[in-house]
């Protein structure tokens, strides 16, 4: 089978989508039996003379679909953010397939983001949203959906037109075979990203406003005031300062470096002694798993996707309770017993999700999908 896969254009690089289509296209590529190849549509320096957002709305509607329809036939296309769903009627391909991770900009639509989600203001603007309403319309037109979560699937039928024997739940964003419990040199470690080594180290990630880390900061003020030697470790873009209101606090945040090589990410969870992720909404939480896999006990939201993902009420929590939270962590930390048993219990848990298995999954849809469109001579 010739298989192609759309990539975001590079002015458009949502990481998790890029890294998706990556390990997708470096594991298919050693199967003897597929045909591998990729297409990035390409901006004009031409659209410069206009603002950003203007730019980047003629490249998407207009400049890209006319390059898409220059591509040859394929037996399959695969494109792998749902934001570009408004291309699958340009492709010739006799099966197209799409990879929905999350329709957050959907879901928090009609939600006051400047009050209790979003302090700041700067929540899903309007732009997202009409886009996501748009892409939304187009998701009936694919053979086959990929939703990443059973959440997801969820959110696809609530959210679009979209048959429901269309959708086949794969878990992807599976943790890579490098992330797993091997002991590691936390000393060093911590003298390469600039950590102290003996407070108890709390990592955060990302920068969206659904991340909810104004709740990370409220957590660290409370464990703080009650005497717990403790720091957050920042993984992700440029945090955002005026979320600290308490000054107090600012050295006790640290903000790693970026972008840090993937390979290098376990080693960063490591060091840590406790993932938070008090996220609003995730489509999957590939965080939660790639902390479980390298052992290292987390505490999440009860929203969205994760209790499909984690499996265990005892590390879930209200996102907007920092109360709750807080205790949740002082109980784990002082308890190593305790401590220990989430360990083993987070690393049995991400076993059963398989990045082979991911894969197997995903080309045996492929087949599927060609097979029915073979015999039925529709393309």
């Amino acid at each position: 089978m010739k298989i192609n896969y759309l990539r975001n254009p590079i002015e458009d690089k949502a990481i998790s989508m890029v890294q998706y289509i990556d390990d997708l296209i470096n594991y298919q590529k050693k199967l003897k039996d597929l045909e591998i190849s990729d297409y990035t549509p390409k901006f004009s320096p031409l659209l410069n003379i206009f603002p950003f957002n203007w730019k980047m709305r003629i490249a998407r509607y207009f400049s890209y679909p006319n390059q898409i329809k220059k591509l040859p036939m394929y037996d399959i296309t695969h494109i792998g953010d749902q934001s570009y769903s408004h291309l699958v009627n340009h492709f010739k391909s006799k099966v197209k397939i799409l990879t929905i991770n999350d329709l957050i900009p959907l879901v928090f639509e009609k939600k006051k983001l400047k009050d209790v989600y979003n302090p700041t203001g700067k929540g899903t603007n309007k732009r997202l949203k009409y886009l996501f309403r748009y892409s939304a319309k187009h998701f009936k037109y694919f053979d086959r959906i990929i939703a990443i979560s059973e959440n997801t699937k969820k959110d696809i039928l609530k959210y679009s037109d979209c048959e429901e024997s269309k959708i086949s739940v794969i878990h992807t964003n599976i943790p890579l075979p490098y992330f797993n419990n091997e002991k590691i040199n936390k000393e060093e470690i911590c003298k390469k990203f600039n950590l102290p080594y003996k407070p108890k180290k709390i990592l955060i990630s990302g920068t969206g406003f659904y991340k909810n880390h104004i709740t990370s900061i409220k957590v660290l003020e409370n464990l703080i005031n009650q005497n717990q030697n403790v720091i957050i470790v920042w993984m992700g873009h440029k945090n955002n300062v005026s979320l600290i209101k308490n000054k107090n606090i600012v050295d006790k945040i640290f903000q790693l470096p970026t972008p840090i090589p993937r390979t290098e990410i376990p080693n960063i969870y490591k060091v840590c002694d406790l993932v938070l992720y008090p996220s609003l909404y995730e489509g999957m939480g590939n965080l939660t798993l790639e902390a479980m896999r390298c052992g290292v006990p987390v505490i999440c939201s009860n929203t969205s996707a994760f209790p499909e993902i984690t499996g265990d009420d005892e590390i879930m929590c209200n996102p907007l309770d920092h109360e709750e939270i807080t205790k949740k962590i002082i109980n784990l930390f002082k308890d190593n017993n305790y401590y220990q048993k989430k360990i083993e219990d987070g690393l049995k848990r991400s076993k059963l999700f398989s990045y082979k298995k991911m894969h197997e999954n995903i080309i045996n849809l492929y087949k599927e999908e060609y097979k029915k469109k073979m015999q039925s001579n529709d393309f």
